[in-house]
């Protein structure tokens, strides 16, 4: 009996849900029809009431480390832009470049974050740029810019300092070896310098006291947020205990921190300082300067060091993997680099040099340190095209649907890169070649677009051209090709295997 009316009651929630759909269906039509908007592709769903089947493929893809390539066939199967279901709900993917500009620039204030990721992520980074929209944006985006003024990025000297670390421990007699886990240690050791000052001591293996267990805690809390945004509503089935003791181990290794940058703000602002110690000059102590409020200091460099984690670390590690497979590419640059001669590589210097900066430009095209973003509709909107027979008519955008974009498959279009777009040719560059804004995206546009692209681009740009000016032949040790890893920024699922030959 017992089952008889679960059974039952299974079947009433299913007719009410898919009641609902319809009519859910027919309202939204109706208010697309009033805006002048047509529907783009649908998605041809297994579960056409909450669409679960997408997100199992999704799922399943990312543990193959094959989801940009699910990506890139849907995309290829549905077109630029196509519309599915998302736990439910309308969800919107697309690679269309006026949509994108639309998304991220014209109609900005239409679409946000907020109401994906703060109820998700609150309980490990709190209120700060990654989880909030509006003024609460607005506040700490002005915190965390000044860290990224020229004056604060441009020291390459202790970039060389640790990098020289790396050189010294690395094998340099052909053996093979994986280098993206020895880039990987570098920046863990420069970020944490960056944001606090000192490093956490990866290089050295000598960490501080208070470290212990914080980067096991910090990727486990960094892991949670993912899958809590993830898993939608389903996310009530994730264990708490331990995700929430991660977060707590996480917010006492940032306090130690934020306790030295607010004695120094005390200092600093009633010792009557007149300048900012060169040691001092930090992301947490330039926040400090602004603000004295200890849980904003601790949310917003824990979201630092969020959107710090693997990012310039997987460029140089992605360069350095495609010079080693593309030996005229590595010869041509290596002999612009060796032609610099005994002038210092300084940050204005590395911009001048045209060609690596097309290779890391080629490099962020063809393997975008951010593959994918999500948008969230916070009102009644429009977007401009991809509806209708023909794709060109505007489709409407209701509260809460979810626009999806992928970078990596936007980056090898065809109608736009030409018949070579999968192709890793650094020269495509130079001649006048310059795609829109919407159309080349690898740190995002609009107002929330990377602050630290500069500071990434450049430190790339000063490790490729010390490696090449300290090895004379890096060899690729492995016929596999890239493939992404993707969690909040992509690597190469099969690390960078090489072998140097040093320089004489």
């Amino acid at each position: 009996m017992a089952s008889v009316l679960l059974i039952s009651l299974l079947a009433v929630c299913l007719a009410l849900s898919l009641a609902y759909r319809i009519y859910q269906t027919h309202a939204l039509r109706l208010k697309a029809q009033k805006h002048g908007c047509q529907p783009a592709p649908r998605y041809k769903h297994k579960d056409p009431i909450f669409g679960l089947d997408i997100l199992i493929r999704t799922g399943d893809a990312m543990t193959k480390n094959q989801v940009l390539a699910e990506h890139q066939q849907r995309y290829d199967t549905y077109g630029h832009t196509f519309e599915a279901l998302n736990f439910g709900s309308q969800a919107i993917y697309s690679i269309h470049p006026e949509n994108l500009r639309a998304v991220w620039s014209k109609n900005a204030a239409d679409w946000g974050i907020q109401p994906l990721r703060l109820h998700n992520m609150e309980p490990f980074c709190g209120v700060g740029f990654i989880t909030v929209d509006g003024p609460e944006w607005k506040a700490s985006h002005a915190l965390l810019k000044p860290g990224f003024h020229k004056s604060n990025i441009s020291d390459f000297s202790p970039l060389e300092k640790h990098l020289r670390i790396m050189l010294d421990r690395i094998p340099k007699d052909g053996t093979k070896f994986d280098l993206q886990e020895w880039i990987f240690k570098l920046y863990l050791d420069m970020n944490t310098l960056f944001l606090f000052g000192e490093p956490i001591g990866m290089l050295s293996a000598s960490p501080p006291p208070h470290a212990e267990g914080f980067l096991d805690a910090f990727q486990e809390g960094f892991n949670g947020c993912g899958m809590r945004i993830a898993l939608g509503p389903l996310k009530v089935l994730l264990p708490k205990a331990g995700w929430l003791r991660a977060c707590a181990k996480t917010h006492k290794f940032a306090d130690v921190y934020v306790h030295r940058a607010l004695a120094y703000r005390e200092k600093y602002l009633y010792a009557g300082a007149e300048e900012v110690p060169v040691k001092q000059r930090t992301l947490l102590y330039n926040m400090a300067q602004q603000t004295g409020n200890r849980t904003v200091l601790r949310n917003q460099i824990v979201q630092a060091m969020m959107a710090a984690t693997e990012t310039t670390a997987s460029l140089v590690s992605t360069v350095i993997h495609v010079l080693a497979t593309h030996p005229s590419v590595f010869a041509k640059l290596r002999t612009e680099i060796l032609a610099v001669g005994d002038e210092a590589l300084d940050f204005d210097r590395l911009g001048r040099i045209k060609y690596l900066q097309n290779v890391i430009t080629e490099t962020l095209r063809l393997y975008p340190v951010f593959p994918q973003n999500i948008r969230v509709a916070l009102k009644d909107t429009v977007l401009p095209t991809g509806g209708g027979p023909d794709g060109t008519s505007p489709i409407f955008a209701p509260t809460g649907t979810l626009f999806d974009t992928c970078f990596a498959t936007l980056h090898r279009d065809k109608k736009i890169w030409g018949p070579d777009a999968e192709e890793f040719r650094p020269d495509r560059w130079d001649a006048g070649f310059s795609p829109s804004q919407y159309e080349f995206m690898p740190f995002g546009a609009g107002l929330r677009q990377c602050l630290a692209q500069q500071k990434a681009t450049m430190e790339t740009s000063y490790i490729v051209a010390r490696m090449l000016q300290e090895f004379k032949e890096i060899r690729s040790e492995d016929d596999r090709p890239w493939q992404a890893k993707v969690a909040l920024t992509a690597k190469n699922a099969n690390g960078c295997l090489v072998s140097l030959v040093q320089a004489t």
